[in-house]
């Protein structure tokens, strides 16, 4: 098992909140993830609820990492600002910034490193 930790860049915490709505509302990743919210400061007169900092998933090999990183970039290529979303396991952080074959391998292939992809 693996603690990957997820974060919108540029953001007040609304995004994240939405991202980490999507991704909870992922039927095939409930499967495959453990997520939970990383709540940030009190939220601004104008804003709803809590910011939200960070997303923590717990995930068992890159199988389960994979379809983390493909729910992140569907919902990433629903929205109309193409927002970066970090990416961070054990020290590492990649950023994700599209949602081809070869972006999300590229990502994979960082965060797995030389561990061949058994945790």
């Amino acid at each position: 098992m693996a603690n990957v930790l997820i974060r919108v860049e540029a953001d007040t915490g609304a995004e994240t909140r939405a991202l980490y709505r999507a991704l909870r509302h992922d039927p095939d990743l409930s499967r495959l993830a453990k997520l939970s919210a990383c709540e940030g400061d009190p939220p601004a007169a104008d804003e709803l609820g809590p910011g939200l900092d960070a997303i923590l998933a717990v995930v068992d090999g890159a199988g389960a990492l994979g379809a983390l990183l493909v729910s992140i970039a569907a919902w990433r290529d629903g929205r109309s600002t193409k927002w970066t979303v970090s990416v961070e396991r054990e020290g590492v952080r990649v950023e994700l910034q599209g949602s081809s074959r070869e972006e999300l391998e590229r990502v994979v292939r960082a965060l797995e490193g030389p561990r061949g992809g058994d945790t």
